[in-house]
């Protein structure tokens, strides 16, 4: 075997975390043989060569011993110029925790970061870079909330309220070549580091080739974002794989580098301290070993890095998530994601719901983290199916992300620990699937923050007490909109609401300055207007209340006092129980309240404006702009969820503007955009539904799996690659010309 010697460039130094060493692509062959080129040398300087003997001595053995170590990896090495993969040494510096100055969040006392299952194994060695183990998230603020002078406007009575100006988004896209044969090895050696008995151990079949198959789709997915977001664009992030660095480079580095993955149409020339760019949209490259906590080496498992994502240095507040299978067909505005006026966008499937039951044995593949998700979900919001997070480009709030992070710590770093997303075991608890927990996390803390508004802001006294006062308060609001007002059981019908109403987001947007206004994005129910999942049930579309709904279509339930007020003393207790413990007392308290507020606004919950909580100025130490939460427990009994337990240590007096900027915090609303989600499957299907997807002249989001059956391979590559460069066919600048 013959060894191509790298060639290294000079490095430049870079102001992030991370110091690189680009190398230039692999050769496929050089051009003379180590014996070729020490006979030519030989006999132009033989005289040299005499006088330094023994140094030429020690270099042939060193050289001898380095090819030895690479044959040990059964690697093909001329077969690496081919594949669409270059190599860049980095070093990832030692991981230092610097809290932001925000409120400090007690430690659940059941977290302990989980124990690397391994460190080495077959001539690979796993690097756990030397670290203080960083403690959980702390809470981080929005950097755009709402204008102080109409935010109780906002909330009362649906005045639109905004900073003007169109936002900007990060855009992350994972990324591995698994075709790539260092990753390859990298992989093989992970999979054969477990312990036969180890239910964390891969899957016989393990992870399948197409999860890892390269058919340039990411210089692509690139591309089409270009061309249909472009003025949007703040950066383009690329996270990539990396692995040891292989002995045989020789670089003389210490154990803290590793070799990273980057696509081989990326051109080293263009780079610049800053990375790429394209106009004026950066690029830059991040890996594993930097956003991981903890890192235990080379990471297969889709889950885990998206359990990780919320760990990138200076990430935007909204940040849009990408695979590189996944597309913009048409131009896109910011409505389809987020918008300082209206909040985050959600995309849901209602037709797929989620259980809230731990999954079993039986539960297989991305269901696993999904039930286990859900279930925890369950024990913090109360039981219920939720709706699948549908698979495409999607948003994601990174300071609901670390508040989430804050909850589950122990869940977060040990889907981190875990290599393989398929697994033998199945072990327990499983992966979590961090998009999923994210979403509806959302859509249940501002569920949570209009009960807890109304039923312990509003009503409980302020030391937590609840009587039967309370009670006759309480019942008289929501029973007064029931069909058959005046008993112990009514039914509520929704009222119509005009909050996501067409002609009325678009004029709002336009005036908060962005001219697209919604695009192809449709919105079907905003948490302006109470609770999503309300009569959703175990799926079905949502449940809408807009004008053009019929009176008769407008979701109905039914309440009764005795059930949903059976005699509590206190207001928190209370609280738990139609939030939690019977949520369908507190969903269809969120129904009649939202009809009595009106068409607009949310002003039947909110608290009065005179309601002040006791000073403890003298007791609490000074803090500036404290982050209004919620308990921030795993466990809705672990709570407290009284006035005093909730506000006491915030510093903040008054009740109705600490509850305002809490609802402000998670508002969203669920999105409808023409989608389509296709796969690869043989030469026939693919031919046909590429051409379908071409007259689909209005999607706007695009999704191709690839599922290619065997034997097909070679006839759908081209396929799909020659529609991709006809479907975008502008290439960036940082691509290689």
């Amino acid at each position: 075997m013959r060894l191509s010697v790298p060639r290294l460039n000079i490095p430049r130094s870079r102001p992030d975390s991370a110091i690189y060493l680009p190398l230039t692509p692999w050769a496929a062959t050089p051009s003379k043989s180590f014996a070729e080129y020490s006979s030519s040398l030989l006999r132009r300087r033989g005289t040299l060569l005499i006088l330094f003997a023994p140094a030429l001595a020690l270099l042939f053995y060193v050289v001898r011993v380095y090819v030895g170590d690479w044959d040990d990896y059964e690697l093909d090495y001329d077969a690496l110029a081919s594949l669409h993969t270059s190599y860049m040494p980095f070093q990832v510096p030692t991981q230092t925790y610097t809290p932001p100055v925000v409120p400090p969040i007690p430690t659940p006392p059941s977290y302990s970061p989980p124990v690397p299952s391994f460190v080495s194994s077959q001539n690979v060695t796993y690097q756990v870079f030397p670290e203080d183990t960083p403690p959980p998230p702390t809470l981080r603020p929005h950097s755009d909330p709402l204008p102080q002078e109409c935010i109780d406007a906002h909330f009362a009575q649906g005045v639109p309220c905004f900073a003007p100006g169109a936002p900007k988004f990060d855009f992350v896209w994972t990324w591995v070549n698994g075709s790539d044969l260092l990753e390859q090895h990298a992989k093989k050696a992970a999979m054969h580091s477990y312990d036969s008995k180890d239910p964390w151990r891969p899957s016989t079949a393990g992870t399948p080739d197409r999860m890892y198959r390269d058919h340039d789709e990411l210089r692509h997915s690139f591309r089409s974002v270009l061309a249909s977001f472009r003025p949007y664009l703040n950066r383009i992030l690329l996270l990539t794989s990396d692995f040891p660095e292989p002995a045989a480079l020789n670089l003389t580095l210490s154990a803290s580098w590793r070799l990273s993955q980057i696509p081989q149409w990326l051109d080293l020339a263009q780079q610049t301290r800053a990375g790429w760019k394209d106009g004026d949209v950066p690029l830059n490259i991040i890996h594993h070993a930097e956003i991981f906590r903890p890192y235990v080496g080379t990471n297969f498992n889709s889950l885990a890095i998206e359990s990780q994502l919320g760990h990138v240095k200076g990430i935007s507040d909204h940040f849009v998530y990408m695979n590189d299978d996944l597309y913009f067909g048409i131009p896109l505005q910011p409505a389809t994601f987020y918008t300082p006026a209206y909040g985050i966008v959600l995309h849901f499937d209602p037709g797929l719901m989620v259980p809230p039951d731990p999954p079993t044995v039986l539960t297989k593949g991305e269901w696993r983290g999904m039930g286990e998700s859900n279930y925890m979900l369950s024990q913090r919001f109360g039981a219920r199916h939720r709706p699948y997070v549908m698979h495409q480009a999607k948003v994601v709030s990174a300071p609901i992300l670390s508040e989430v992070e804050t909850i589950w710590p122990a869940a977060f770093a040990r889907s981190a620990s875990h290599l393989f997303r398929e697994t033998v075991g199945p072990a327990t608890p499983s992966d979590i699937n961090t998009m999923l927990l994210h979403a509806h996390f959302i859509v249940e803390r501002a569920r949570e923050g209009l009960l807890w508004s109304w039923v312990v802001g509003k009503h409980g006294a302020m030391d937590d007490r609840w009587g039967v006062d309370e009670d006759r308060r309480a019942w008289a609001e929501v029973s007064a909109v029931g069909v058959n007002a005046g008993g112990s059981e009514v039914t509520v019908r929704a009222g119509h609401r005009y909050t996501v109403e067409r002609e009325r987001v678009e004029n709002t947007l336009r005036e908060s300055g962005m001219d697209g206004g919604m695009g192809k994005t449709s919105y079907l129910f905003s948490s302006l207007d109470g609770y999503a999942y309300a009569g959703l049930g175990l799926g079905g579309p949502f449940k809408q209340v807009t004008p053009d709904v019929a009176e008769d279509d407008l979701p109905t339930c039914t309440i009764s006092f005795d059930e949903c007020f059976p005699g509590y003393s206190r207001a928190s207790d209370v609280f738990k129980y139609v939030a939690f413990e019977n949520p369908q007392c507190g969903d269809c308290i969120i129904t009649a309240l939202s009809r009595a507020s009106g068409p607009l606004g949310l002003s039947t919950f909110l608290p009065p404006a005179e309601r002040q909580l006791a000073d403890l100025s003298a007791k609490i130490p000074d803090r500036s702009e404290p982050i209004p939460h919620l308990p921030l427990v795993a466990r809705y009994d672990d709570g407290d969820f009284s006035l005093r337990g909730v506000m006491g240590a915030s510093g903040e007096r008054n009740v109705r503007a600490w509850t305002l900027r809490v609802l402000q915090r998670y508002r969203y609303v669920v999105g409808s955009t023409p989608a389509v989600f296709e796969m690869l499957l043989d030469t026939n299907q693919v031919a046909a539904m590429l051409q379908r997807v071409n007259e689909m002249s209005d999607t706007a989001l695009i999704c191709i799996n690839d599922d290619v059956q065997k034997g097909h391979e070679t006839t759908v590559a081209p396929l799909f690659s020659e529609w991709q460069e006809n479907r975008w066919p502008s290439p960036a600048e940082w691509e290689r010309q």
